[in-house]
């Protein structure tokens, strides 16, 4: 199905505000697992920071989902689908990267005695194997990468359907589907395709958040127009999203990044960062400085919890989950610990089939690899 050119404007390529707000997710994410930390270390407590960190930055896992469904949605409106390089740049971009990591943490779990192998010769044990490796389940975060592939997986289809029109009708669907999904479990059997529906791994709890995504296409730039000119009031708009987030965890005792109330929140807290960026025009350097953590924020979502397990399994870092004032400490150490790992590994013979990173150049032009979100 051909889009008209009028629909949507070909001639932006990089959009400054999405790398921004995708490195807010990114540290969102990471604030998530560093406080997970702190709690698993404490008799599974969460002191009261710990917890309002923890809670509040479970904006993160659904903000990646956005950001992916409008970069490749954008890529396919404004360039056309081509089938050989779709699949061969998801592969190197992301396929290669889930399936490296994923052995990488499963034997450095093995290595502390934190995880067995299966018994390959029993069916049994190697059908669970199969389910758990490509569920994302060999670390606790790689089971969005999985949900992204299936994104993947489904879009050379999605792809004939990519006009405005469609995609307002996918999007209103998905996000009674998705919340259908989140809100029930459903017992169709026993068997492992049962247990993968409702699990949040399966594509349809997020899908709502990859068809918004691709819907913003259409609207971004006359949101950024009006987010310009409305810059104070749709910040704050996103601060009451905040504040009523507290109020949500402190009433539910735990929240999780899928929830219900997150398809309201993160629509309107999208427009609340991209206004944050907008008002640090006057801080151009903090402003870059973030956008450039937006670049690396696959590699940091890969990384980070590689960074944390040593942390928490050495005597010598250990202290730090003893008191909630290390926090901060905790997290800047896994944070840019983490940039720094990105960086060793991007320098060593294929390195950039092990992590996925944005490049820009030094006139603030991107390549195709922005196509990816972490």
């Amino acid at each position: 199905m051909d889009i008209q050119q009028s629909e949507v404007k070909p001639q932006k390529k990089y959009f400054y505000e999405i790398s921004f707000i995708r490195a807010i997710a990114c540290m969102c994410i990471v604030m998530v697992h560093v406080t997970a930390g702190f709690y698993h270390e404490n008799d599974q407590t969460f002191s009261w920071l710990t917890q309002f960190f923890n809670q509040i930055s479970r904006y993160g896992t659904p903000a990646f989902a956005i950001i992916s469904g409008f970069l490749l949605y954008n890529q396919v409106v404004k360039r056309g689908f081509k089938f050989n390089y779709f699949f061969k740049s998801r592969i190197n971009k992301v396929i290669i990267p889930f399936l490296v990591w994923s052995v990488i943490y499963l034997l450095l779990k093995w290595s502390y005695n934190k995880f067995e192998f299966p018994n390959f010769t029993s069916a049994d044990e190697v059908k669970d194997f199969i389910y758990f490796f490509f569920t994302g389940k060999s670390n606790y975060h790689l089971y969005f990468i999985a949900i992204v592939v299936q994104f993947y997986l489904l879009f050379p289809v999605l792809q004939f359907f990519k006009s405005k029109k469609n995609l307002i009708l996918f999007t209103l669907v998905a996000f009674f589907i998705n919340y259908f999904f989140v809100t029930n479990t459903i017992n169709i059997g026993h068997g492992f395709f049962n247990k993968f529906i409702n699990e949040r791994v399966f594509f349809f709890h997020w899908a709502y958040y990859f068809f918004l995504g691709g819907l913003l296409v259409y609207y971004w730039e006359r949101i950024m127009v009006w987010v310009k000119n409305n810059t104070i009031f749709s910040i704050t708009l996103g601060i009451v999203v905040i504040i009523s987030g507290i109020f949500e965890y402190l009433f539910a005792e735990g929240i999780e990044s899928n929830r219900p109330m997150n398809m309201i929140s993160l629509p309107l807290l999208f427009i609340a960062f991209a206004s944050v960026y907008t008002a640090l025009t006057f801080w151009p350097k903090t402003r870059d400085f973030i956008v450039n953590i937006g670049n690396y924020s696959m590699g940091i979502y890969l990384v980070h919890p590689f960074i944390l397990f040593f942390l928490r399994n050495h005597d010598l870092f250990k202290v730090f989950y003893d008191r909630t004032r290390y926090l901060p400490l905790v997290y800047l150490i896994t944070f840019f610990t983490s940039i720094l790992v990105v960086k060793v590994i991007l320098k060593l013979p294929f390195g950039n089939y092990i992590v996925t990173v944005v490049k820009s150049n030094k006139k603030k032009t991107i390549n195709k690899s922005q196509e990816i979100s972490a």
